[in-house]
């Protein structure tokens, strides 16, 4: 990213960084006191705190006024900017004020569109919202229509945040907590050149701190390898590594790429399956502690450099693939977290004496360079004291965050059969006989995948989507560790 900067390929978005803070007084409005989890009362006071009118009110004032001032005119008048929305509710009612304050001003060089996927019902659930309907066109329409002159903002919750290629986008409004690379895939829809005209990016920030933005771009902002040595040879060379580790069974490679490429997987599959990963699992528990920190090293940097080079070549190598294939499903032999439960705060708080406040402004010279990339392999396990989100809430926001369309009902039938899977296995048994909670969950995470991958008849496309997705993994299994853990426990105490 550094080089690429430096050459003038691309834009440094964090060359013009602004944030704001919101401060409010807040209320509690019920007589009674409740006993709350402080993770889960936070996000829900956040959720009310973003959603509230004068808050809204205020935040869209400075937005369009910003745009109109410093921003609109450049690149020959032509600069749009896009709004990054917390949620879909956001997204409309944002939507709805940004139209209220641009008619009440007569700014008629104002367009605007939105974009989310789904339905939103009204506070009063007389009216429904969608993309389509809120456009007033298809939505596989928005990105070509916001191309257009009349256009200035986009305003998107969980959309166009990844691949989205608009030169004309100068400017982005942060209403939305980023995190790691999530940060740096949103604020890189900014980088695009935009000739023959001289583009600055500018971002405005009510929700993050810089610090941490900085952070999450500092493994790509200098020189890595994947900015500059990734080749089909590096691949090869990583290759003969592997082979020289002594760890994988080529039988074991093709009997797992038989499978994998099955239609429908049956029960004895599933079990070939674990005993062709168990099988170099073993190997590598057979090696000393710095040899297995080597051998999964090598294993996550084949899986990435593979990755980078399907994207930016053809690599027409099928025992490569068939070696990709294996690999990647092999190293989610390992582990992570989950959430926890809480108290409903809707209409019970009220928020007031809304201020937005401007609290740093950062321009180019930020030393950020950060060469070290942690490599995501055998990390602790970080357990949050998060609310329990019911399970078809999770599943919906899996389809909104994903593009999916997984059918709630069918989903959480599924996850119930894992969690009866996971209820009758010894070994957790025994952990919880012999373990706290804590160091049960431990346990109970290190199962997880072989669960999973012995369920797969029951939801392959679901399950599939878990195996290859740690965070949202470890928030759908995660909601049922406490009660395996008491269940387990107490049936054990019975005995």
């Amino acid at each position: 990213m550094k080089q690429a900067i430096e050459e003038g390929f691309i834009l440094d978005v964090l060359a013009n960084y602004t944030t704001y803070q919101t401060y409010y007084e807040l209320n509690k409005e019920v007589a009674d006191d409740p006993e709350l989890k402080t993770a889960d009362a936070k996000r829900q006071i956040a959720q009310q705190i973003d959603l509230d009118d004068q808050n809204i009110a205020q935040r869209t004032k400075i937005i369009i006024e910003h745009f109109r001032k410093h921003v609109m005119s450049e690149l020959g008048n032509q600069a749009k900017a896009m709004v990054i929305m917390s949620s879909r509710k956001a997204a409309v009612k944002y939507r709805q004020a940004f139209e209220n304050y641009i008619n009440e001003h007569h700014y008629d060089d104002m367009g605007m569109l939105v974009a989310f996927s789904g339905k939103v019902n009204s506070e009063d659930d007389k009216k429904e919202f969608t993309e389509a309907s809120m456009n007033g066109l298809p939505e596989d329409r928005t990105a070509k229509e916001f191309n257009k002159p009349g256009y200035r903002f986009l305003l998107v919750a969980n959309k166009y945040q990844v691949g989205f290629d608009q030169p004309k986008l100068s400017a982005m409004y942060v209403m939305k907590k980023l995190r790691g690379v999530n940060a740096v895939q949103t604020l890189s829809r900014l980088n695009r050149i935009c000739p023959p005209y001289e583009k600055t990016p500018f971002v405005l920030d009510f929700v993050n701190d810089y610090k941490d933005i900085e952070a999450a771009f500092a493994p790509y902002y200098t020189t890595t390898l994947l900015a500059d040595t990734v080749n089909p040879q590096l691949v090869y060379n990583l290759v003969e590594k592997i082979d020289g580790f002594y760890i994988i069974d080529p039988q074991n490679i093709e009997g797992a790429n038989i499978i994998l490429h099955k239609a429908k997987i049956q029960s004895r599959d599933k079990k070939n399956l674990n005993f062709y990963f168990g099988a170099t699992e073993k190997k590598i528990e057979e090696l000393d502690e710095n040899s297995q920190r080597e051998v999964l090293t090598t294993l996550k940097h084949f899986v990435r450099c593979y990755e980078f080079l399907l994207q930016v070549s053809s690599l027409k190598d099928e025992e490569l693939q068939k070696l990709y294939n294996y690999v990647s499903y092999l190293m989610k032999y390992v582990n992570i977290s989950r959430p926890g439960q809480g108290y409903d705060l809707t209409g019970k708080i009220k928020a007031s004496k809304f201020t937005q406040k401007k609290t740093g402004q950062h321009v180019v010279g930020t030393k950020r360079s950060n060469p070290v990339v942690k490599l995501p392999m055998a990390d602790d396990v970080v357990l949050s004291e998060d609310k329990k989100k019911k399970l078809s809430a999770i599943i919906e926001e899996i389809n909104q965050t994903t593009g999916s369309n997984f059918d709630k009902d069918v989903a959480v039938k599924s996850m119930l059969q894992i969690r009866d899977l996971m209820m009758k296995s010894d070994n957790l048994r025994s952990s919880a006989k012999n373990n706290n909670e804590h160091d049960f969950e431990l346990s109970y995470f290190d199962h997880i995948d072989n669960m999973l991958i012995e369920g797969l008849e029951h939801n392959k496309d679901f399950f599939t989507l878990l195996l290859n997705n740690n965070d949202i993994k470890k928030e759908v299994l995660g909601t049922f560790a406490e009660e395996i853990y008491k269940s387990l426990r107490e049936s054990k105490v019975k005995q």
